[in-house]
């Protein structure tokens, strides 16, 4: 039955975009969900889903691609910046998951619909007992309405939501900066609105592009850059 759902998926991503990104994508989700032990693969109407929110300010629940998510989590290590973790959009808890596998202790998932906040639940159950020492969470709320906490240190997205809900998130971002400075990263995936963060201080330290449509920033916001406002 899975493997019906990975050729849907295919045939999704080749009539949205192109055979090879499908195959790559596929190739990748099958790959990863037999490593982790999870199943996140398949997509998700949000129209179906009890939602904390407006849907006109969300997209589809596609789960990030494992490829990508780890060679930016590989990044995360050498910089030593993976301790704790918000994915906003958090889904099926597919970035949760990976995340502790690279060695973040604090793993903390923000979604909108209840009914994927109950899926991420699970998954997290099938490795919690690999990883007693991790702390998990997930959490139902609306992303611009988060306040966040003042030791988080990395914030993931996978362009989850709109322009006016990711200025939302910013603003909470500095928010939490003002409390208790720190130096943050941002991981942003398909960025197309990462203007908002430059806007707001943030400096691209990493950019990757694979297949045209695989794109990726990490960007940065130093103690310094608090300080001064």
């Amino acid at each position: 039955m899975k493997y019906f759902y990975y050729l849907r998926y295919f045939f999704f991503i080749t009539f949205n975009w192109n055979p090879r990104l499908a195959w790559f994508t596929v190739y990748h989700e099958i790959r990863g969900e037999k490593k982790y032990g999870i199943n996140t693969s398949r997509l998700n109407s949000l129209k179906k889903l009890t939602l904390k929110g407006n849907i006109d300010e969300a997209e589809i629940y596609q789960g990030t691609n494992y490829f990508l998510l780890e060679h930016l989590f590989e990044k995360l290590q050498s910089l030593g910046a993976n301790n704790n973790i918000i994915d906003f959009g958090s889904g099926k808890g597919r970035v949760l998951v990976v995340a502790a596998f690279y060695g973040f202790k604090k793993i903390t998932g923000i979604e909108f619909g209840k009914e994927l906040c109950i899926e991420a639940r699970k998954t997290i159950n099938n490795v919690q007992q690999k990883f007693p020492e991790k702390i998990f969470n997930v959490i139902y709320a609306n992303a611009a309405d988060y306040e966040i906490a003042d030791d988080t240190n990395v914030f993931f997205f996978f362009n989850p939501f709109s322009e006016k809900v990711m200025l939302a998130v910013v603003k909470n971002i500095l928010l939490s900066l003002k409390k208790s400075s720190r130096t943050v990263y941002v991981v942003y995936i398909n960025p197309l609105h990462k203007e908002i963060f430059m806007s707001a201080g943030f400096e691209e330290i990493y950019f990757f592009q694979k297949l045209f449509y695989i794109q990726a920033s990490i960007l940065k916001k130093e103690i310094d850059d608090i300080s001064q406002g």
